[in-house]
């Protein structure tokens, strides 16, 4: 009895050494975090990730507030770079992005930026302090509308990638955040919500994804973010298969995520409002119905129904014909039709059906045929009256038809052309010219005498409203009306930028302004952000280029309207634009800054740069601008010296072929 009681002694102090060592190795292989330290410099040891991580679509979201102190953003770097040993970075593996903000966003690098950790952790070094507001809902709104699109690296969503944003932050957003946190969530981004010092807890839930538990953690200062790796190595190294390790009850798919999951449907099907079971949106598509004739989807499931004149039988699939005129004795004089629950009588062409719903009576004195009319006819009450189609009149014999165009039977007094319609006549003027007011006379457009190459750049931020926008293209539409738009003349293009830059139509693309007018009418409104720097870079880029229909020697005119703040740098493409002797016309409504303005618009400012308070007062300067546009128009003078050759030769060519058919030509040679 002692015996076995010591033997069982030593098995158990055994098994205790036996943890102990196991626990020893453990704790000297796992990675030991980076240190912050006064400068920019961080030390990193080489050690083995022990992360079996799944890919990752990875974006950091960083506040570089001015309340951020120069030490504590040095930390947060150290944070990144510590948390970046748990994840496995390249192209097939976890891609990660970074943008930090104050009053601006500013993109440091993207998903498809780097592909090893080497270089991300670089980059994250050489970031500089911004050292201004606070726009947290501006980054989120970036991060959902730029940083995680295909062109910027992410991933499509059909692979099932998961897609993380992880926000860090120490005080309260200038903006509202709910709404747009909301909406990012909704597009599939799992967002982390990091809080340093004093920052409001309700906020960081509004911005962080369920369950907050997981995704919402706030620490005292920056000396203990340091704390919340351990926390996410656990989520992040992928460890564990949510799907395998939790009774996710999915009916069709689950996509695991760190510390989460999600259901998801097979194509073809959509998730239920209990997130977890599928119903398929085309049921009958998808199942073996057996119906005959149609099959119709239900909220859930699908039934048999028959054509009209039709009806199901009792096996509920198959259909039987219901002739009621078949049945017995309908009565009709004329005709019996079948419809799906009964039958009616109609009458042959000529007659109607009396008010006992069955005998007929003719009434269409012209069913006969003998009423010779040229086009059309009509029964009256009495008689068959004949009528002419649109365009026509009926002459005198009350028969015939003569061709109505009443350009040639009043006096319309077009200066230039009169042009029939249905009803009514207009008048048009020959290219080059413009409708007066009059609608009859015509007249030189007020820069018929410049030739130029115009692109208006159209700010179709959400901010602008579509009622405004409407008034916006009100405005390009008066400016096309002052210029001579043709294939010699001046030639318009148009860019219109939100978030995202879209030419509506180039320079090479409509040669009247009719047509450059309709297209301007065409354009829907964008309606989301702001980057007029990415719209000055692609006027600059493209806009002119010869593909686009640019013409060599011609000057260049952009215009370039906008109602608020851009959210991008407009600097350093306007310069580079007037470098390239663009002239730039800067008009600015509303909420536009002034500051701004004055980069986009050449020199001297009272002469490129334009202000309204708002929309109603842009009809003032829409006066100011033509005039002086008119005022700067190129001269004739500037065309190059091979098209005043080629111009020369056309001229002689046709000299030459009039002198040949006048003869003169041909005596001469004779003469000789």
């Amino acid at each position: 009895m002692l015996s076995s009681f010591i033997t069982m002694r030593c098995l158990a102090l055994g098994l205790f050494c036996l943890l102990c060592c196991n626990a020893a190795q453990t704790y000297r292989r796992r990675p030991r975090p980076i240190t912050a330290r006064s400068n920019t410099t961080f030390p990193i040891k080489a050690v083995e990730n022990p992360c079996k991580a799944i890919p990752l679509d990875f974006v950091f979201v960083i506040d570089s507030s001015r309340s951020i102190r120069p030490n504590d953003y040095e930390k947060v770097k150290t944070f990144i770079i510590n948390l970046l040993q748990f994840l496995k970075i390249g192209y097939n593996a976890t891609r990660v992005g970074l943008l930090q903000y104050g009053s601006v966003v500013q993109p440091e690098f993207s998903l498809s930026t780097y592909t090893t950790k080497s270089e991300v952790e670089k980059a994250v070094r050489n970031m500089e302090h911004l050292a201004t507001g606070t726009m947290t809902g501006l980054a989120i709104q970036y991060t959902m509308d730029t940083a995680f699109t295909e062109e910027h690296g992410a991933r499509p969503m059909n692979l099932h990638i998961p897609r993380i944003a992880m926000i860090v932050t120490d005080g309260r957003p200038q903006d509202t955040v709910e709404e747009i946190a909301a909406q990012a969530r909704q597009a599939g981004i799992q967002i982390f919500a990091i809080g340093v010092g004093r920052v409001d807890m309700n906020t960081l839930r509004a911005i962080g994804s369920e369950p907050h538990s997981e995704h919402v953690h706030l620490v005292a200062n920056f000396s203990q973010i340091e704390t919340l790796i351990s926390v996410f190595q656990s989520k992040l190294c992928g460890g564990s298969d949510m799907c395998e390790v939790v009774d996710h009850q999915c009916q069709h798919i689950c996509v695991s995520s760190p510390a989460s999951y999600r259901c998801k449907c097979r194509e073809g099907y959509i998730l239920n409002p209990d997130g977890k079971t599928c119903t398929a949106e085309d049921t009958c598509a998808v199942v073996d119905h057996g119906c005959e004739h149609i099959c119709a989807n239900l909220p859930r499931g699908y039934e048999c129904r028959c054509r009209p004149g039709y009806q199901l039988t009792i096996d509920l699939k198959t259909c039987n014909r219901i002739d009621h005129c078949d049945l017995g004795n309908h009565g009709c004089e004329h005709n019996c039709v079948t419809v799906p629950e009964s039958y009616i009588c109609t009458c042959k062409r000529g007659y109607v059906l009396n008010l006992d719903g069955k005998t007929c009576s003719k009434i269409d004195h012209c069913a006969d045929g003998t009423h010779g009319c040229e086009q059309e006819f009509m029964s009256t009450e009495d008689s068959c009256v004949c009528k002419c189609r649109k365009g026509y009149t009926l002459r005198p014999d009350g028969k015939t038809c003569q061709s109505l165009d009443l350009c040639q039977t009043v006096h319309h007094g077009c200066e230039h052309q009169c042009v029939s319609t249905n009803d009514s006549y207009i008048c048009r003027c020959f290219e080059g010219f413009m409708l007066a007011e009059d609608g009859k006379s015509c007249k030189k457009p007020e820069c018929s005498e410049g030739v130029m190459d115009l692109v208006f750049v159209i700010d179709g931020s959400k901010s602008l409203g579509p009622n405004n926008f409407e008034l916006v293209k009100q405005f390009v539409n008066s400016i096309v009306d002052s210029l001579d738009i043709s294939k010699m003349g001046t030639h318009v293009g148009l860019l219109q930028y939100s978030t995202k830059v879209r030419t509506e139509f180039t320079l090479g693309q409509y040669s009247t302004a009719q047509h450059i007018k309709s297209a301007v009418n065409r354009m829907q409104y964008m309606g989301r952000g702001s980057m007029t720097g990415s719209a000055l870079r692609h006027m600059f880029e493209s806009s002119f280029s010869t593909k686009e229909g640019g013409r060599f020697n011609i000057p260049r005119v952009s215009i370039v309207f906008t109602d608020g703040r851009s959210q991008d740098d407009v600097s350093e493409w306007a310069t580079k634009a007037k470098n390239s002797g663009i002239t730039i016309y800067a008009l600015g409504v509303g909420k536009a800054i002034e500051q701004e303005l004055r980069e986009i618009a050449s020199e001297p400012d009272e002469k490129h740069l334009y202000y309204a308070e708002d929309f109603e007062k842009m009809a003032e300067i829409t006066k100011k601008l033509k005039s002086r546009i008119c005022a700067d128009k190129p001269s004739d003078e500037n065309m190059c010296q091979c098209e005043n050759m080629i111009m020369f030769q056309n001229q002689v060519t046709e000299k030459l072929k009039s002198l040949v058919q006048n003869n003169i030509l041909l005596c001469s040679l004779h003469s000789y």
